[in-house]
């Protein structure tokens, strides 16, 4: 027969693979932040769709391989996301459950700019190639659509950091300097959708996130400090169950 103890160990490693995804999703977010940063990205030149064409037949590179790295940490987030609220849930189920599905919904968001971009730089450069104009032309609604991607997942991605942070603050399921970055970090990735030409919010969203995933992958992988026999009443149960088997 299965184990009381069988059942927390899987429970355990469950939460260690999630851990190490957090971790590469941290490491993922890190290369998409510095490739967009080596292709000399702009948000002001970026808005100009002469400038922003141009930018892309020079750089487009180095942003596709920023959104490559983008696209492996929406996978990444995803399992990740999936530990983090298995941690949280005994103490904090409501708030574990609003990590994870705003977490998920905001992923979505990120999947879609990654997706757009990965098609619509060549399909732009090409384009502006052979018309110029046309190009130019059809530039600004690529722009307003990423840009809503954009902002939708920073949104919820926002809003999971805080119910993730939420709950380590106030139940210690994590430790509660990583539950204040995570709350600072969702406050941020917040302002960077809700206040107009919040870029630092942005960037600092972006570091604390960073930091987050990798602290809180290190935690999901050292495994739980709550045994299963700490649990109250588990131990007597799992007792009777060796004893029956």
């Amino acid at each position: 027969m299965t184990s009381w103890t069988d059942i927390g160990t899987n429970r355990s490693q469950g939460t260690r693979a999630a851990g190490i995804a957090g971790v590469l999703a941290a490491v993922a977010l890190a290369g998409e932040f510095l490739f967009f940063s080596l292709s000399g990205f702009q948000q002001a030149s970026f808005a100009d769709p002469a400038s922003a064409l141009s930018f892309l037949r020079d750089h487009g590179l180095f942003v596709r391989v920023a959104v490559l790295f983008g696209a492996a940490g929406v996978g990444l987030t995803l399992i990740f996301l999936t530990g983090l609220a298995a941690r949280l849930r005994p103490t904090a189920p409501t708030l574990s459950l609003a990590t994870l599905y705003f977490g998920i919904v905001g992923n979505v968001g990120d999947g879609l700019v990654a997706l757009s971009f990965w098609i619509g730089i060549p399909m732009f450069v090409d384009l502006a190639g052979r018309q110029a104009t046309a190009a130019q032309n059809a530039w600004p609604a690529f722009g307003a659509i990423t840009g809503g991607y954009q902002a939708f997942g920073n949104l919820f991605l926002g809003l999971s950091l805080l119910a993730a942070g939420w709950a380590a603050v106030s139940t210690r399921s994590l430790p509660r300097v990583l539950g204040a970055i995570a709350i600072v970090a969702g406050l941020s990735a917040l302002a960077s959708v809700l206040v107009a030409s919040a870029q630092v919010g942005f960037v600092l969203a972006v570091a604390l996130v960073i930091v987050f995933r990798a602290w809180a992958g290190i935690d999901l992988i050292r495994g739980e400090k709550v045994s299963v026999n700490d649990r109250p009443g588990e131990a007597a149960r799992a007792a009777s169950r060796r004893v029956a088997s």
